[in-house]
């Protein structure tokens, strides 16, 4: 099965390598220049995207990026280490520790006595 497998990716990878290209000519670069304008025109009567749009779109985004540009970086003072939050998350594991124990030792102990009848 593994080795059809392999068989067949080999198969598929030289024939998709062996595929040769034409060199462009004139008119198949003309045809493509068509339909993608064609594609462009279509896309902006769809989206409603004009030059004087998309224009008004690069100036924000323009403002946008030298407003965060002047704003000033924000740096760390003093250590970034809060030992109540380690406390707080050691006691926590602490207790789901304890927790985790106290219900093995149960389950184990339930199992050994039976109730007498």
């Amino acid at each position: 099965m593994f080795k059809k497998l392999i068989a067949t990716a080999a198969v598929v990878s030289l024939v998709g390598a062996g595929t040769a290209t034409a060199a462009p000519t004139a008119q198949g670069v003309k045809a493509d220049g068509l339909r993608l304008t064609g594609l462009a025109q279509r896309y902006q009567e769809l989206h409603g995207y004009t030059p004087a749009a998309l224009r008004a779109d690069g100036l924000r985004w323009q403002a946008m990026a030298r407003a965060y540009a002047s704003r000033p970086a924000v740096t760390a003072t003093g250590s970034s280490f809060d030992w109540a939050d380690a406390g707080i998350g050691a006691a926590g594991g602490f207790v789901l520790f304890a927790g985790a124990a106290g219900a093995i030792v149960f389950a184990r102990r339930s199992r050994r006595t039976k109730l007498a009848l």
